[in-house]
């Protein structure tokens, strides 16, 4: 009796309660694997967060202790670099930093405990930067110190003033090498071997602190994720320092931290390898029994697997379930024939090109589009893409195939090939990684020929660059209008910003009403007929002004034909409109301006033809212009006036300007006419034609000998006048000059007619008079006084430039230059002006010469940016000494006074009476403010001096002195004297008999 498939599936069974005790033990296996581990991470994962607590803590101790410092050093003050390095030393931060150092907001290093040769400057730290511009303390990344190039953390706080400025930063450095918070935390031991560990966050991460000192400013792993996989690995744990920002890890070695876990597992191990052998040999015992009766079916599975078409013998008439089997494989094995050619029907026909490889790199399947992509044969289908690399490399990149197809990854990539046949073409490789009993068979995949695309990209980028480089404007609307792009010339002339969005802006917004109007009943319709228009339009600018364009509409269509929007390509015209108007008027002023000449302007070709004629050609002869026209030269003027002409015109066709005179006959009677030949050369510099112009000069010649009979008048009255006087022309020559100006120089007429105003003054007195000859020369009428001071002479002139303009016209031609000696008057002038500005009491400067001569030196102090200084001083109680004595008394201390305050000061210094008892004193060109300071101090000491005054009588004075100071700027001379005044005050206040100086030079109106 045949034994059934179901009772050897119950023996099988039996078999299989073994097999399941097994996997029961595997499973606790793992279990406790995973209970133990879970165990000791949350363990170490305590102690990791209280260590990182801890630390933080530690490091808001010293950046506490940092801050308090800075305030310390912020009151005290910023100024003194020997106070702040003692103040770094007597503060002694060291105990809790390796070094301290104190920098300027420009990062300079001006105190620094130790003290070094030569601090750096750490303006370009990145921590520096942070506390400079947000005022709030920082930790730095760890980084390696300029100076001893150490790696070290520094800690940084901002140093303010008390009225709240930044005055500087305070830094201090934790060695990472060295005993410290830091370092003390790197040589702490963990159980057997574990260490701490301290990195940065980021996408960047370094090495903080580290027991082994290599690793410091190194990389680091961005998380702890790879150190706590499982218990294969090192355990390892991480914390956030918050006010870092570190992460600090403990490390805890996997032979240290699971050694109990894997003596539990060897017992383990060992309890269900002898329960597995015994279930595995009774397995092997049922199975071998059970599945004899399938062994021809798995043997014909084995042969169609290796060869799918190939034919194989099944008992497909067995009355059994090995015969129910058989005929169940054999119906499947059809419908899998059938799906298979489908589908390498579908793979064949497939745009895309396909394959399939296996793990040593080998295609085993490629579709005819694969082929196709890469140029080959299906010969060659084995190899791939590996037949198209070098042969010097190919097994370089074989290696790197193969290991890319035993990856678990998905493979995208690009790759450019050169084909046999020569071209070259870039594919996009897309792939899948085909899994097999839980690992890697091969890859499946897709290869597209992205050659077109790549080059239409390009294109767009190239074309978008283009647009948003060229000058000429471009924009995109859709088909309602509303624009869809603008390239940066269109925004800056429409007044839109660069990254303004533009969605709700139209056409309409940009276009006047004219233009909107040729848009709708033109321009858009020509476009969507003909796919482009091209002309000319006006466009708004940013003002809203019209202006003319160069305009090119374009209309794009999709792939079925429907409208998507317009282009515009715009090119502002509106210099070459004004070019061609400029022109036309240019034409047409010049054939007005030639028809008005009283002269005869006309153009001949080579060949001597006449091919423009003005109409003074008809003034003088009787002849139409256009009857004139292509008749010769010759012919014209007849052949006696043409032996004449002749020399002249062959000359002026040899390529030189020609002018000659000749005289001429006419309808109007015979004229002197001076003829000018001017040649026209093509971009060759040959000879195309000439210009001529024959001016009338028989007046000219007539007004010669007038204008000689009247020039010999004039000069004979000029050289009787006792000014001098002479014409000088556009060009600054003299072209006349009378007998004085001969005596006032010792020089003949001859020598100085022809020569330049320049050339006859000289360089210091041609620069004097160099502004009022342009004033002439502009046409204005110019007086002006010269005054020449020597060691024993002076002398004053007034001169006056008449422009000359050109007759009937408003051009200046020249100058009359007519120059007086007031020399009297002048000496009589300043003899008057000094007496009024004369004290005369003290024969000091009064009030007006005060105001005068500290102008002046405000002026000469704003030109050279040199420091002055103003003294405002007076007598203290001088009321009472005149109450006392009286004003004789009074009138004689003032006079002893001034002499007195002239002992004590340079000879330079302007010392002024204002009235009263007000003195001033005005010095300039100080090196610094401390000598006009010791200047008033030793005056308020000199006039402690008791004064003898009218025969023995001796009266004790004191003085008060206040000092302003000025080196340049918009201060006016009020200002100035104010601040003075109320320095004058400042040391009355103070008790008198004392000076009282501003600590800064006026700027302003207001000290």
């Amino acid at each position: 009796m045949r034994l059934k498939l179901r009772t050897k599936t119950a023996l099988l069974v039996t078999s299989l309660v073994l097999a399941l005790v097994g996997a029961t033990g595997g499973w606790q296996y793992r279990n406790l694997s995973s209970e133990y581990v879970d165990l000791m991470r949350e363990q170490q994962q305590a102690l990791t967060e209280s260590a990182a607590a801890d630390l933080d803590y530690k490091l808001g101790v010293h950046l506490a202790a940092l801050s308090r410092a800075a305030r310390e050093l912020g009151e005290r003050g910023f100024a003194d670099p020997a106070a702040q390095q003692r103040f770094l030393a007597d503060k002694d931060l060291r105990a809790m930093f390796d070094n301290a150092a104190l920098a300027t907001p420009d990062g300079a290093i001006v105190a620094i405990n130790p003290p070094a040769a030569q601090p750096p400057n750490v303006a370009d730290r990145d921590y520096f930067k942070r506390v400079r511009d947000l005022r709030q303390p920082a930790i730095s990344a760890p980084l390696l110190t300029k100076g001893s190039h150490q790696p070290a953390v520094v800690m940084a706080v901002p140093v303010e003033a008390p009225d709240g400025r930044l005055i500087g930063v305070l830094g201090a450095a934790l060695n990472l090498q060295r005993a410290n918070v830091l370092g003390d935390l790197s040589r702490a031991s963990v159980g057997r071997g574990g260490h701490y560990e301290i990195v940065t966050r980021g996408e960047s991460p370094q090495v903080v602190m580290h027991p082994d000192a290599k690793r410091l400013l190194t990389p680091a792993a961005a998380t702890t994720v790879a150190y706590t996989a499982g218990p294969e690995n090192d355990l390892a744990t991480h914390a956030t320092v918050r006010s870092a920002n570190w992460d600090l890890r403990l490390v805890v070695p996997a032979h240290a931290a699971y050694a109990p876990l894997e003596q539990a597992r060897r017992n383990l191990l060992l309890q269900l390898l002898w329960l597995g052998l015994g279930c595995a040999f009774l397995v092997w015992l049922g199975t071998a029994w059970v599945m004899r009766p399938l062994e021809a079916l798995s043997n014909a599975i084995r042969t169609l697997r290796r060869s799918p078409d190939s034919q194989v013998a099944l008992d497909v008439v067995a009355n059994d379930e090995r015969g129910d089997l058989a005929r169940e494989f054999d119906a499947l094995m059809a419908e899998l024939r059938e799906q298979r050619l489908e589908v390498a029907a579908v793979t064949d026909a497939s745009p895309v090109g396909l394959f399939r490889c296996d793990s040593s790199g080998r295609m085993t399947y490629v579709n005819d589009e694969y082929l196709a992509i890469h140029g080959l044969a299906r010969e060659d289908a084995e190899e791939g893409w590996l037949t198209l690399v070098r042969k010097e490399i190919r097994d370089e990149v074989r290696k790197e195939w193969i290991r890319l197809v035993n990856t678990d990854e998905p493979l995208n990539a690009t790759r450019r090939l050169h084909r046999k046949d020569g071209t070259r073409v870039l594919v996009a490789l897309r792939s899948r990684p085909v899994r097999a009993e839980g690992r890697v068979a091969g890859h499946v995949g897709t290869v597209t020929d992205i050659t077109e695309r790549t080059q239409a990209e390009r294109a767009l980028r190239t074309l978008t660059a283009i647009f948003d480089k060229t000058t000429d404007y471009i924009i995109q609307n859709d088909a309602t209008g509303r624009l869809i792009y603008m390239n940066p010339a269109a925004r800056r002339r429409t007044g839109v910003d660069l990254d303004a969005p533009i969605e709700k802006l139209k056409v309409s917004d940009f276009n006047p009403p004219q233009t909107l109007e040729r848009f709708r009943s033109e321009v858009v319709p020509t476009a969507i007929a003909t796919g482009v228009w091209v002309g000319e339009s006006l466009v708004w600018d940013i003002q809203r002004r019209a202006f003319p364009v160069s305009h090119m509409v374009i209309a794009h269509r999709d792939k079925q034909g429907k409208l998507e929007y317009f282009s515009g390509l715009m090119r502002d015209i509106s210099d070459a409109k004004a070019a061609e108007q400029a022109l036309r008027d240019s034409e047409h002023r010049l054939r007005m301006v030639t028809d008005h000449l009283p002269a005869l302007i006309s153009y001949l070709d080579r060949d001597l033809r006449f091919r423009f004629v003005n109409k003074a050609y008809q003034d003088w002869f009787g002849a139409e212009p256009r009857q004139l026209l292509g008749r010769s030269l010759q012919e014209f003027y007849g052949n006696e006036a043409w032996a004449q002409m002749e020399p002249y015109i062959r000359a002026a066709l040899g390529g030189r300007q020609v002018t000659y005179e000749r005289r001429v006959t006419g309808p109007g009677g015979r004229r002197d006419i001076q003829a000018t030949l001017v040649p026209e050369r093509n971009e060759a510099g040959e000879v195309m034609g000439l210009y001529t112009l024959d001016s009338d000069i028989t007046a000219h010649h007539e007004a010669e000998e007038a204008l000689q009979e009247s020039e010999a008048r004039l000069r004979t009255v000029a050289d009787a006048l006792p000014m001098r006087v002479a014409y000088i022309d556009a060009d600054e020559r003299y072209r006349f000059n009378n007998l004085a100006y001969e005596r006032e120089f010792g020089l003949s007429r001859d020598q100085i007619q022809g020569h330049t105003v320049h050339e006859l003054l000289g360089d210091p007195a041609y620069e004097s008079v160099k502004p009022h000859i342009r004033a002439a020369l502009a046409g204005e009428v110019v007086t002006f006084q010269s005054e020449v001071s020597q060691s024993d002479s002076y002398n004053c002139y007034e001169a006056q430039y008449i422009p000359q303009p050109a007759a009937n016209t408003e051009t200046i031609v020249g100058f009359h230059a007519v120059i007086t000696d007031i020399t009297r008057q002048k000496l009589e002038e300043k003899r008057l002006v000094n007496l009024a500005q004369i004290d005369p009491l003290t024969s000091l400067a009064n009030r007006a010469g005060f105001e005068a001569r500290l102008g002046e030196a405000m002026d000469r102090s704003r030109s050279a940016g040199a420091l002055m200084a103003l003294m405002y001083l007076d007598i203290d109680g001088f009321k009472q000494i005149n109450d006392q004595f009286g004003h004789q008394t009074g009138d004689e201390l003032l006079k002893a006074f001034a002499g007195r305050l002239s002992q004590g000061l340079r000879s330079t210094d302007v010392r002024a009476r204002l009235g009263g008892d007000e003195f001033t004193v005005i010095m300039e060109g100080l090196p610094h403010a401390d000598i006009a300071v010791s200047a008033a101090t030793k005056l308020v000491a000199a006039m402690q001096t008791p004064f003898i005054i009218e025969q023995q009588r001796t009266i004790d004075i004191t003085a008060s002195i206040g000092l302003a100071f000025y080196q340049g700027g918009d201060a006016t001379a009020a200002a100035l004297v104010k601040q003075a005044d109320e320095m004058l005050y400042q040391a009355k206040r103070s008790g008198r008999n004392n000076v009282q100086a501003a600590a800064l030079p006026v700027e302003g109106d207001r000290p």
